[in-house]
Order: C-alpha cells, then sequence, then structure tokens
C-alpha cells in the first residue's frame, strides 16, 4: 500500500499535467461520496461503443471507485474532451476487452476488476 499512497500523492499529480491529453491516459471527475468535493483522478480508458473501461489496478475499493459508484457516474476527460457518464458496472478482468498492447502489463499486475461505463 505504500505504492499506492506515493501514487496518489505524487506520481498521480505529475499525470495530471497531461492526462485528458494523451490517451489512454485521462481524468476522471467525480464527487467526494461523503464531502460532496471535487475530485480528479489520472486513469487509463479505454473507449468502448458505447462508453469507456478503466481497468482497476488498485482494486474496487479505491474512494475514486466508490464515489463514482455512489453517484453512478462522473464526467472523463479524454483527448482534451469532457464526457459525461453514467451507469457505472463493476466488471471481471477479461483480457479480451483490451488492446493487445496493454494487455500483458495488466496481467502482471493482477488487473481483478474493470468499471464499464456509458456516454451520457
Amino acid at each position: 500500500m505504500k505504492i499506492a499512497k506515493f501514487n496518489k500523492h505524487v506520481t498521480n499529480k505529475v499525470f495530471l499535467l497531461f492526462a485528458g491529453w494523451v490517451a489512454p491516459f485521462a481524468i476522471v471527475h467525480h464527487k467526494g461520496r461523503h464531502s460532496g468535493k471535487n475530485y480528479r483522478t489520472p486513469v487509463l480508458a479505454f473507449p468502448t461503443e458505447t462508453g469507456f473501461l478503466f481497468a482497476l489496478t488498485y482494486g474496487r475499493k479505491v474512494d475514486w471507485v466508490r464515489n463514482l459508484m455512489a453517484a453512478d457516474g462522473g464526467v472523463l476527460e479524454y483527448k482534451a474532451e469532457k464526457t459525461p457518464f453514467t451507469e457505472v458496472r463493476l466488471v471481471k478482468y477479461d483480457e479480451d476487452l483490451f488492446p493487445r498492447w496493454i494487455r500483458r502489463s495488466l496481467r502482471r499486475i493482477s488487473v481483478e476488476d474493470c468499471i464499464l461505463v456509458e456516454r451520457d
């Protein structure tokens, strides 16, 4: 968990400088489920026919995932566009859902879950 804490406070700040402009790096905008505070979290986002797919590299219990689930939506900043999304669904990781070039990395870090969202 030390790496997750470091990433949250250091690495994420670096990624926020270019995420949202350079795919597959994106920014999820979400509200705190208790505080109502606005947050921005860098993620890897992969477009689907009707929305986006996110690999949950730290699992489903991280704050940004819990916030999205509670609100059943948010906004994704991807390729310099902000897209509202809804219908946040947890799904089991299936490497066939992801582009071939990222599968090995996701397998290596043992991703188990993903989120599918629909464009609003």
